[in-house]
């Protein structure tokens, strides 16, 4: 029985045998179960993220294009004015 048939029925709870009420507690399982992976891949992603655009790695893995870079902006700078 589906969440549908579960509340068009009238809820959980209706029957002698309780079948209804183990279903809505394989339910509830399974969302906090969902929850929580959910809540464990955000933070898995909000870790790649910081760790993929953290500037100061990049500059540490290859320093002198960003060394080249920032000269040539500063002679770029330095005679426009």
């Amino acid at each position: 029985m589906n969440g549908r048939e579960l509340i068009e029925k009238g809820g959980v709870g209706r029957t002698s045998d309780g079948t209804d009420d183990d279903a809505l507690a394989r339910a509830e399982s399974d969302v906090e179960r969902a929850r929580e992976r959910v809540a464990s891949s955000m933070l898995a992603l909000r870790d790649e993220v910081a760790r993929k655009t953290d500037w100061r790695s990049w500059v540490r893995r290859q320093p002198a294009p960003f060394l080249g870079a920032a000269v040539a902006l500063g002679f770029w700078l330095g005679y426009r004015r």
